[in-house]
């Protein structure tokens, strides 16, 4: 018989956890495994994604205020009861907060519990975002039976800040559908680049943990030094911050340097024809914009995340600036004196051909398989 497994997530919409989720979901085998992916909200670009033969189903249409409130407010059992139903033989939480609480309260004693991790957490924030306090955070996480990091310093930043904690825990890097994102990337973009241009790309949600604010104040005093000329930034996604982030770029007289581009299902269309991808961000799980720029054969321009020294592999196929809002100045800074060094960067991915969808869908399929 098939194994039954439940994905159990917040939403689909456009990040980088949603986008590696419905990879994962195209990719595994149907023959072997009975899938459900179950989201809270039903809203998002990837909901027309999800691959043919996933059962899919959303309890709420959309997202409304306070939910993480209000479900903190009754125990995680009764949610389970409520959203999830049936009975499976594996149940992943594929997000920290909330699905975390509802899955750790599964009540059938033969479900394994699995848990994502795809953040680094810096600092002791408790309770996690979605729990009550402390007390049940611990507790729910210990009720699962493994939690699964998508990069080693995610693992060892969850480790040292949560010593609590005490389940199995592996590493398991994303799946990317690396065939798709070569064929999307030939399709044309709405626009021509400047080719006399250095033309830099960042792809992200709009959030402020992602730091677009202190990359648009580095790019702001590059241009001022006269060091930012016949340079181009384009910045994909969306989000919260945009009329912010649109605001600075216009007060520093920007507008024509730098471009929010907005959405676009298809980020690869620009990526491939950028000379380098930039990440500015506070910090990252195991980034699937980066992972896709690196198989695209774009050079990285990355702040110091989780994830970054694996994918990068050391800082041969990008810099890795410290993450701070001076380094970000500093390393784009001497990107732009020595620009030899992109080009070096660029020949380095060249060489690379290591990146392939099914060996990572392999390591899944065999976790799936031991639990």
């Amino acid at each position: 018989m098939k194994k039954k497994i439940l994905f159990f997530h917040y939403d689909l919409q456009g990040g980088g956890a949603e986008r590696v989720l419905v990879n994962l979901l195209k990719f595994i085998d149907l023959t072997k495994y009975d899938i459900t992916l179950k989201t809270i909200f039903g809203a998002g670009p990837y909901v027309n994604a999800v691959p043919e033969g996933i059962k899919f189903s959303s309890v709420f249409k959309r997202e409304f205020r306070g939910f993480n409130q209000i479900q903190k407010i009754l125990p995680g059992r009764f949610w389970h009861w409520l959203f999830i139903r049936g009975k499976y033989d594996v149940e992943v939480a594929y997000l920290e907060n909330s699905p975390t609480r509802i899955v750790a309260a599964c009540p059938h004693k033969n479900t394994k519990k699995v848990a994502w991790v795809h953040i680094e957490f810096k600092q002791r924030k408790t309770p996690i975002a979605g729990f009550r306090n402390d007390k049940e955070m611990i507790k729910a996480y210990n009720r699962l039976d493994e939690l699964v990091y998508v990069a080693h310093r995610t693992r060892e930043c969850f480790e040292d800040l949560f010593p609590e904690i005490k389940v199995p825990m592996r590493v398991i890097h994303n799946v990317n559908d690396f065939d798709q994102i070569m064929e999307l990337s030939k399709q044309p973009m709405p626009f021509d680049l400047d080719k006399d241009c250095l033309n830099l790309c960042a792809v992200n949600r709009l959030i402020k943990v992602k730091g677009f604010h202190r990359l648009i104040d580095a790019f702001h005093r590059l241009k001022s030094e006269g060091l930012a000329e016949r340079v181009k930034l384009y910045i994909l996604g969306k989000g919260e911050e945009r009329e912010n982030l649109q605001k600075s770029i216009d007060s520093f007289g920007l507008s024509e340097d730098i471009k929010l581009l907005g959405f676009d299902p298809n980020p690869y269309k620009y990526l491939t024809k950028m000379d380098m991808f930039v990440c500015s961000s506070y910090r990252e799980g195991y980034s699937t914009a980066t992972t896709e720029a690196i198989a695209l054969g774009v050079p990285v321009f990355t702040t110091d995340c989780s994830g970054m020294e694996e994918i990068l592999e050391n800082g041969k196929y990008g810099m890795i600036v410290p993450n701070d809002d001076e380094s970000i100045y500093t390393g784009l800074k001497d990107l732009l004196t020595h620009r030899e060094k992109i080009d070096q960067y660029a020949a380095n991915i060249k060489a690379f051909s290591n990146m392939t969808t099914q060996a990572l869908v392999d390591e899944y399929e065999k976790f799936f398989d031991s639990l």
